[in-house]
């Protein structure tokens, strides 16, 4: 029998594809569910213009379903095709990189100059942030009204909190408002045109007014061309879920804002991809910096309003921090994802209450150099004070030569300069200006006793140490919006101490695993740099890593702040691998489709697989024939199919065209010793093993893997593991208890890159959709898989592409 969501979507991607091949007039009149490569596909090179001849009803998705209702049992046959769309390195995935528009930089400058002008700072007092509820503001009582705060805690308007009236309605409304739509890309991305095209300046000077953001034309340059990539994203998503694959959750979403990177982040990514395909989106009000993230979100209100979208689709929470915590809280089962971009400590806070929360969160970004030159202090300088430490790549850690000292460090900051005003900043194109003294941030304590010491004319903070950091509890501070720097003068200078300087790179390796930064910068002698950088990046599993040259101008120094997603330098802010569940439920790749985080596999479609239609090996078909759930098998089916599409071609060479990148999915980091151990408890089978051990035991990551089963207890497992390769040492079994599992694991922790212990299965199936695993399978690979990208800082760098592309830390299939 088919579940109803299954019925739907049968129905829906019948009745698109009669229209589709018959009466055009009638196709177009359903502009809001397109069919790829007919007349009302969006993607152009523009990215958007296409979308309007076809955009001439806006409830058309209602009008589908009042259709559907009408013919509930038309057949359908599954189409088994491998289009894996919005999968991370799959081949579709790399086809999105193309036809990317070119942002005029010049007039969005001018556009934001133009803004910053002719702004009224009285407008942020008189018209004050509040809660938006069904397209109307919530005004409050005076007692409610309070003074909003910009990064550097100066007053810059007001705010009205909610009242607990207010509250409730807000609550009501998230948990009852079903969304009316399943897919309103046409008029959503319509208003992203007149966001990107007629309102960049507003956006660009808000965030600079707010958040005294320096450079927020690049943000919006990189907005225009990475959007149009996560876009067809969006689309190969939606696809998948007309062709009865996936179902997408539709359940209001809660937006957090980031400051520094709202606009791209959260504007575009999280709220506008989200709301394109159906999902009602929450944004959540800041403690601080609230006003720009507020004011793009009453300008969505107004182009809702001009699209004829039901105002229902965005709601605003202007509330203080425990009324947040309350409704959101109290919104777990009605809602869906939270997502966030903070850091660890908050990320984590987050999840503990919201289990749901899909965060991006920080690390301590660094930069290794094996010589002391003048463009590599000044990539040091400009990786640290980069939109004043308020960029998340901004470095916190540098790893320089045994002889740097205090005195030259105290050198290199006499060239940071000082910004009078975020607007200043704007005007002459700077982007690593410091404010000094300001208020927005704590800096680390300076006085005789204390580790840092402060420079003497600049707002920069730095130490200088002949180990590596070794913060309390293993967290370095963030110490954000403030240039602070750990130096480690730990490499040595002289020819006759090979043997420590190779002891030390793999030391800063295993420093990198622990604190997971999200970017390493590494430079060094041409000539020696590439044996460097392969060594840590083989050795580490970083999202970014960057390779730059000490003494050649055509590859000049990395920097740590150097990411483009748009050329397929894809960036991600992953916490440490051990610790993730603490902080997020999946770690976030960008470019992605955000809405896929929350997307769900129809059962119906896992079990229409076959082994025998799979490509590959016996002994994964063998392994494959025990499992027992059809369901299951399928997703392990489609698991091996992604992998196979995706590393046919790993890596993949990025398409920037001032710097020279490779990116794909990774293996685990290739230390000596450095293992994922896998834990399976007495009532784990082989049904609940196979999906993660299969993304080892399919690829050259096998011997990376370690097996852990409660043999007392799980004999079953264990006479089934027995079958498949365990007496040729494939893979790896340790039969223990929990205490000793536990004894082992903390005595040898260091040498353990991952500790996953295997979820037993158990109401996994609802409505007929597979709840177990997410729909992307490479989002899946992402919890126990490294991936990312590194790049030469020379264009056309076919040296450094032969190089690493040969390198064994990238995935491959086991045959």
């Amino acid at each position: 029998m088919m579940s109803n969501s299954h019925r739907i979507m049968t129905a829906r991607r019948a009745i698109i594809h009669h229209y589709a091949t018959s009466d055009v007039h009638l196709r177009r009149s359903l502009c809001s569910v397109p069919i790829r490569g007919s007349p009302t596909t969006f993607i152009s090179r523009d990215g958007i213009t296409n979308a309007h001849s076809s955009c001439n009803s806006i409830n058309a998705c209602s009008n589908i379903n009042a259709i559907i209702r009408k013919k509930p049992h038309i057949k359908y046959t599954y189409i088994n095709n491998t289009k894996r769309h919005y999968n991370f390195a799959s081949s579709q995935y790399a086809s999105a990189f193309t036809e990317i528009p070119t942002p005029d930089v010049d007039k969005i400058r001018k556009d934001a100059v133009e803004y910053l002008d002719g702004f009224d700072k009285k407008l942020w007092y008189d018209d004050p942030v509040c809660s938006i509820l069904l397209g109307e503001k919530l005004t409050a009582p005076p007692s409610n009204l309070h003074t909003t705060q910009d990064s550097l805690s100066n007053p810059n308007g007001h705010q009205y909190f909610a009242t607990p009236t207010q509250i409730t309605s807000l609550l009501t409304h998230i948990q009852t408002y079903h969304s009316p739509y399943l897919d309103i890309r046409p008029q959503i991305r319509r208003m992203e045109h007149k966001l990107l095209y007629d309102h960049a300046g507003f956006l660009i000077g808000n965030q600079c007014l707010d958040f005294a953001k320096q450079d927020g034309v690049t943000e919006i340059e990189e907005s225009i061309m990475a959007n149009s990539v996560e876009r067809k994203l969006n689309d190969g998503l939606l696809e998948s879920e007309m062709e009865g694959k996936v179902v997408i959750e539709r359940k209001p979403i809660f937006v957090s804002c980031v400051s520094n990177f709202t606009n791209f982040l959260d504007l575009f990514r999280k709220t506008l991809r989200s709301m394109e395909l159906g999902i009602p989106c929450v944004v959540l009000g800041r403690s601080h910096t609230i006003q720009h993230s507020y004011r793009w979100t009453e300008l969505l209100v107004d182009l809702m309003k001009e699209e004829g979208i039901d105002p229902g689709m965005l709601t605003y929470l202007s509330c203080q921090l425990d009324d947040i915590k309350h409704i959101t809280a109290s919104c777990t089962d009605q809602a869906g994802m939270l997502y966030t971009t903070c850091s660890r400590q908050l990320a984590k806070s987050i999840k503990s209450t919201y289990p749901n929360t899909v965060a991006s969160t920080g690390g301590p970004n660094t930069l290794i150099t094996t010589e002391w030159t003048k463009p590599v202090q000044d990539a040091i300088r400009m990786s640290a004070s980069i939109e004043c430490a308020g960029q998340c790549t901004a470095l916190r850690h540098a790893v320089v030569p045994d002889t740097v000292q205090l005195s030259d460090i105290e050198d290199m900051f006499n060239d940071i300069t000082h910004e009078s005003s975020p607007v200043e900043a704007l005007r002459h194109r700077s982007f690593d200006g410091v404010f000094p003294q300001h208020g927005g941030t704590s800096a680390p304590a300076f006085d005789g006793t204390a580790e840092y010491k402060k420079h003497a004319a600049k707002d920069a903070y730095f130490k200088v140490s002949n180990e590596f950091p070794s913060p309390a509890n293993d967290k370095m501070e963030e110490y954000w919006r403030k240039v602070v720097v750990d130096f480690s003068n730990v490499v040595p200078t002289s020819s006759s101490q090979k043997q420590k300087a190779g002891d030390k790179v793999i030391e800063l390796s295993r420093w990198l695993v622990r604190h997971q930064p999200i970017s390493l910068a590494v430079n060094a002698r041409r000539s020696h740099v590439f044996d460097l950088g392969r060594t840590l990046f083989e050795n580490t599993s970083l999202v970014v890593t960057t390779i730059g040259s000490t003494d050649k101008e055509y590859a000049p120094p990395a920097m740590t702040c150097q990411a483009r997603p748009q050329d397929a330098e894809c960036f991600g802010e992953f916490p440490p691998r051990k610790a993730m569940g603490e902080y997020t439920k999946y770690p976030v790749i960008i470019p992605s489709s955000t809405p896929s985080y929350d997307t769900h596999y129809q059962v119906e479609y896992l079990q229409s697989l076959a082994t025998d239609d799979l490509d590959c090996p016996p002994f994964v078909k063998d392994w494959l024939n025990d499992v027992s759930d059809s369901a299951v098998k399928g997703y392990c089916i489609e698991l091996i199919r992604y992998l196979a599409d995706a590393t046919a071609e790993n890596p993949k060479r990025g398409f920037g065209t001032g710097r020279t990148a490779l990116w794909g999915l990774q293996r685990p980091p290739l230390l000596e010793g450095c293992r994922t151990l896998l834990r399976c408890g007495n009532n784990v089978t082989m049904d609940d093993l196979s999906p993660i051990f299969l993304l080892f035991y399919a690829t050259n990551a096998r011997f990376q893997v370690e097996l852990s089963v409660d043999g007392i207890m799980n004999q079953q497992l264990l006479d089934s593991l027995v079958k498949h390769d365990l007496d040729n040492h494939i893979f790896k079994v340790v039969v223990e208890t929990d205490d000793s599992m536990e004894h082992r694991v903390n005595v040898d922790s260091e040498n353990f890159y991952n500790v996953v212990q295997v979820p037993a299965s158990g109401g996994d199936v609802d409505r007929g959709i597979m709840r177990r695993f997410p729909a992307m399978p490479g989002q899946f690979a992402s919890l126990y898989l490294p991936m990312g990208h590194i790049k030469s800082t020379m264009k056309n760098d076919e040296e450094f592409v032969k190089y690493f592309g040969e390198s064994e830390k990238w995935l491959k299939m086991a045959w």
